[in-house]
């Protein structure tokens, strides 16, 4: 998981990046203390770059003061701000989608592509939980990308670790991301028709559907 970094490497990006993908992934486990000095130790560098790293990951919400003394702890899988995000997201998703679809109606964005979904539904059939988790994060901003809205995609990006996190500790039926992907299609579809309004519709259900699945499996996940 953690490897000792080359010299010429931006060393505080890409330990954000090692902690921030071990904290998504569960390897770094809710709770766990992020120690400055036992972490410069794992990867073989000095304390600065850590430093400068928890810092990104504190900002992102997917670290926490522990204690007084300013120690870093992994945050918590909090029901309550998987929740709000969720509330966020179905209003901008919503407005990216009807942004986009307006886009590729005027001829100003070009129709999203097939290899979107086709990503997703591999790693579906495959069962590759990482690849899904991926496919579905690239679908999504592909949307906020189409919609010509700057600030879309950089408002979301620090957002999406929460959710990631909670596709991967919960455990969800095959049949639930399936269909989740069927939505997804119907989405492109209807961005790729031009048509804004079910473009803006099906994004918020989809997004409160999949909230709806996700959160109660979250408050009854041990340790979140």
């Amino acid at each position: 998981m953690i490897k000792p970094l080359p010299p010429a490497s931006d060393l505080a990006h890409t330990v954000y990046t090692q902690l921030r993908e071990a904290v998504i992934g569960g390897q770094l486990a809710p709770g766990l203390r992020l120690g400055q000095e036992e972490l410069a130790a794992r990867f073989g560098i000095s304390r600065q770059p850590v430093l400068q790293a928890l810092a990104h990951l504190e900002r992102d919400g997917l670290a926490i003061r522990a204690d007084g003394r300013g120690t870093l702890q992994v945050a918590p899988l909090d029901p309550q701000l998987v929740a709000e995000f969720y509330q966020l997201r179905a209003e901008v998703d919503a407005l990216a989608a009807r942004l986009a679809a307006r886009r590729v109606a005027a001829g100003a964005a070009p129709p999203l592509p097939a290899a979107l979904v086709e990503r997703g539904l591999a790693a579906l059939r495959r069962g590759h939980m990482q690849a899904l988790i991926a496919a579905d994060t690239r679908l999504h901003h592909a949307i906020y990308d189409a919609s010509g809205n700057r600030l879309l995609a950089s408002v979301m990006q620090p957002q999406w670790g929460h959710l990631e996190r909670v596709m991967c500790a919960v455990s969800e039926p095959a049949s639930a991301r399936a269909g989740l992907w069927d939505e997804h299609m119907a989405i492109v579809a209807a961005i790729n028709a031009g048509d804004d309004e079910r473009a803006a519709a099906l994004s918020r259900e989809h997004a409160e559907r999949a909230a709806a699945g996700l959160i109660p499996r979250l408050r009854d996940t041990p340790r979140a």
